[in-house]
């Protein structure tokens, strides 16, 4: 089941947990969900008792319904109030224990509403076959947006009245009006079609890592874009880089740990994809460095192998904070590179990652991350003070010190004066 409504269906998936379990799982989750707001701590959230002057209805009948890339899916499913720890998540699809946090929140003024953030890559599912979520009380099931592309297309859908569906592995095989159901979008990246319809705010950063496998020598443990320039363009997807033969492998076609690394090298999507398809390592799961490891290790040509990855969500696996996907990989070997004179994306504090910010200061490497809201509903009759407060303006509840804590737990850095202005609304686009 998804973190939000409970009517949610996930078709195909495997080890799917039995319903009563799930049931039971996720109205626990809403009870220490619903006592965290009242106890008011920051983080991770000290569980008290409850209010009697509590909202009376399930947060889901007012929450606000959020959609969109994977790659923040677990951050958000923390600042909704509850968050999966790894658990047996890495290898069964299901999860033993659940972190709570305080959950975000509007402001006092406005109600203190709350949001429901359902995943792009689900339990016992993957982004490649998302299944179906329904969002809202009574609304319809639709497909499940499965990135960060899909979420802002299926916003505009929803601000637009155009009816929705996935580009591939649909799970009701005909588009679905999904007007009303979809409020906000989690993106990590920035618009890429012009327009007005959509604003694009800015809370924090991560960057593009590369993982390699090199058989346990390190031979590719330092690389250089010149380097990978070359080998992204390759006709045959592979290259000799410090003596090692190395392939490249990609992402899903659309995913933003491939089209980042497309924009940090400065080639085309064209390029980049003939390459990864002529080495025989193309449209691979993304940001699971387990899936990287399964394709990397069955190369028939027996080479080493590179793949781009959301530097913030491996460094949120490997602490424990997000559902472990690369757990395996990492027992094999696989690790993030450093690149030019940048250092690997984190450095170690005791056995801990830390974003090294260097890396994430990178104009090339890193990005930004967005909360993409309807432009409609921040000014004039058709304006949302509570959504406001969630995310726009630097005091908004996602800019606040407690917020961004959990923003860094999760592997991703808060903006610098340089990137930009945490809660911004001067960014607008169409998709």
């Amino acid at each position: 089941m998804g973190r939000g409504l409970a009517v949610e269906v996930v078709r195909p998936t495997s080890n799917k947990e039995p319903a009563l379990r799930s049931f039971i799982r996720l109205k626990s989750v809403r009870v220490a969900t619903a006592i965290a707001v009242v106890s008011g701590t920051a983080g991770l959230a000290t569980l008290t008792s409850l209010s009697t002057s509590a909202q009376a209805d399930p947060s889901f009948t007012t929450a606000y319904a959020a959609v969109g890339a994977d790659v923040t899916q677990d951050l958000f499913a923390a600042l909704s109030g509850a968050s999966p720890s790894p658990g047996n998540g890495a290898t069964s699809g299901s999860f033993d224990t659940t972190q709570f946090y305080t959950p975000i929140h509007s402001s006092n003024a406005t109600d203190d509403k709350t949001i429901d953030s359902f995943d792009a890559s689900p339990s016992g599912g993957t982004t490649v076959n998302p299944g179906c979520i329904t969002t809202k009380l009574g609304g319809p099931s639709f497909d499940r947006p499965n990135s960060s592309t899909a979420g802002i297309t299926a916003l505009y859908d929803d601000v637009t009245g155009t009816s929705w569906e996935n580009s591939s592995a649909s799970c009701t095989g005909t588009p679905v009006n999904v007007t009303g159901q979809i409020d906000f979008a989690r993106s990590a990246r920035g618009p890429k079609t012009s327009g007005t319809t959509l604003t694009f705010i800015p809370y924090g950063r991560d960057a593009v890592g590369v993982l390699y496998y090199d058989k346990g020598d390190g031979h590719l443990a330092s690389l250089t874009t010149a380097e990978l320039q070359t080998l992204y363009t390759s006709s045959t997807g592979t290259e000799t880089i410090n003596g090692d033969t190395v392939a490249a492998c990609l992402t899903l076609s659309g995913s933003t740990p491939r089209s980042n690394l497309e924009t940090a090298l400065g080639i085309t999507d064209a390029q980049a994809s003939a390459a990864a398809t002529a080495a025989g390592c193309n449209n691979i799961q993304q940001n699971s460095g387990n899936s990287f490891y399964t394709a990397a290790t069955g190369l028939s040509s027996g080479d080493d192998a590179v793949i781009p990855i959301s530097s913030g969500s491996w460094i949120s696996q490997a602490n424990g904070l997000s559902v472990d996907r690369s757990n395996t990989a990492r027992s094999g070997g696989v690790d993030l590179a450093a690149i030019d004179l940048l250092g690997q994306p984190y450095t170690l504090s005791g056995s801990t990652e830390v974003v090294n910010t260097t890396y994430y200061q990178s104009t090339a490497y890193g990005y930004n991350l967005y909360t993409v809201l309807p432009t409609s509903k921040l000014s004039g009759f058709t304006g949302d003070a509570a959504l406001e407060s969630l995310f726009v303006g630097s005091s908004s509840a996602l800019c606040s010190s407690t917020d961004q804590a959990i923003v860094n737990q999760f592997g991703f850095d808060s903006l610098t004066v340089a990137e930009g202005t945490c809660g911004s609304t001067t960014t607008t686009g169409n998709g």
